[in-house]
């Protein structure tokens, strides 16, 4: 199950040690090389105190709208890959990828006690609806991040017919 995170594809560091005896060439072992992660310092009641929040955000951004976000993403390669250094192009380009990388609330916002209580209702899938303040946030949430898609998709394939 864990080598599937040697994939170039996905490129994550496995949990258990054994898989890395099957890792390509010059992958990254954090058993064997403790300088790895050396200078991440992990925040652990941070992570805690937030974890719903983040859940919705990832949720609206990624999970529940990966066709839009796939489809954005590619139109940013597509112009890309045809810009010939046209500066106007490049322009559009890095707009388009600051509009799918815009986050709907900051660091501070996602850090209040007070908001993140907010935030009690964990799914599993689309399905499962929220309620009360939370669903307030994310249908908001949900509204600018498929807007900020659509103008990306929008700006990049403009870049590309240039």
């Amino acid at each position: 199950g864990q080598e599937v995170l040697l994939d170039p594809k996905i490129r994550r560091l496995p949990v258990n040690p054994a898989t890395y005896a099957k890792a390509p060439a010059g992958f990254p072992n954090p058993f064997k090389d403790k300088s790895i992660g050396a200078a991440v310092k992990f925040d652990l009641q941070l992570s805690k105190s937030r974890y719903n929040v983040i859940n919705s955000l990832f949720d609206v951004m990624i999970t529940y709208r990966l066709a839009d976000l796939r489809a954005a993403v590619k139109a940013i390669q597509t112009a890309e890959a045809k810009q010939n250094g046209n500066a106007a192009a490049m322009k559009l380009i890095a707009e388009a990828r600051a509009l799918i990388a815009k986050m709907p609330i900051n660091e501070a916002k996602a850090s209040e006690k007070a908001f993140n209580n907010i935030f009690k209702k964990k799914r599993k899938k689309a399905s499962v609806k929220v309620t009360g303040r939370q669903a307030e946030f994310e249908q908001a949430w949900d509204t600018d991040v498929k807007a900020n898609y659509a103008k990306a998709k929008a700006l990049a394939e403009k870049a590309a017919s240039m």
